[in-house]
């Protein structure tokens, strides 16, 4: 059965991470837990962003880091979606969406251009430079062109966070529909239960560092 095997033990300053798990190699699977739980940085050494000595990341068979190797990570195959949507200001959305999308080796692709676009439903948006787009828009941006970079993992660090209750309610549907078709593990952090229990078929719940449940 696939699935998303990790271990890492990192201390800084009065912060340790010490987290153990298995998660299902295909869902969303939410990081839980208060602020300064580990979140974060568990989410940092999943991505290849922190350094843990002696961790161990396996995805669906694949080693992407133990103790005889570590792969950075601009070389592991996922798409990360921040916060804020950190579109390209000077291109159009079509642009945008191309610019990973034509990095990528055809047989390493995932999700065809033309699906991206539909799952997110960005039709209409595609002529349009990121300073004309809501900041719900610019999020379905951020996740179609994570998407079309074909990952193996998709990373969502509170992607709706920065957003308000209007934008959140016309994005979750996209979000739904995401969860319902991508064939890839998801890793989800929000504070919010709401968006945990609508989106998450798997849930660590993170206190202190560790993997609490």
């Amino acid at each position: 059965m696939s699935s998303v095997d990790a271990r890492f033990a990192l201390g800084r300053g009065e912060f340790r991470l010490d987290a153990e798990f298995a998660a299902p190699g295909r869902g969303v699977t939410a990081l839980f837990g208060q602020s300064g739980s580990g979140k974060t940085t568990l989410l940092r050494c999943i991505a290849g962003l922190e350094r843990a000595p002696g961790g161990l990341l396996r995805v669906n068979g694949e080693i992407w880091q133990d103790e005889s190797g570590f792969l950075p990570s601009h070389k592991r195959p996922l798409g990360y979606v921040f916060q804020d949507a950190r579109l390209f200001p000077h291109l159009t959305v079509r642009r945008n969406l191309e610019f990973g999308w034509r990095r990528t080796p055809p047989a390493q692709r995932q999700v065809a251009f033309e699906r991206a676009v539909a799952w997110m439903g960005l039709e209409k948006l595609l002529p349009r430079e990121p300073q004309h787009l809501s900041g719900g828009e610019k999020q379905r941006v951020a996740i179609a062109r994570a998407l079309l970079t074909g990952p193996q993992l998709l990373i969502m660090d509170e992607p709706l966070a920065a957003l308000d209750a209007a934008a959140k309610a016309e994005i979750l549907p996209y979000l739904d529909r995401l969860h319902e078709e991508l064939a890839i593990p998801v890793f989800y952090v929000s504070h919010a239960v709401e968006e945990v229990i609508r989106l998450a078929d798997h849930v660590l719940l993170m206190d202190g560092g560790r993997v609490a449940a």
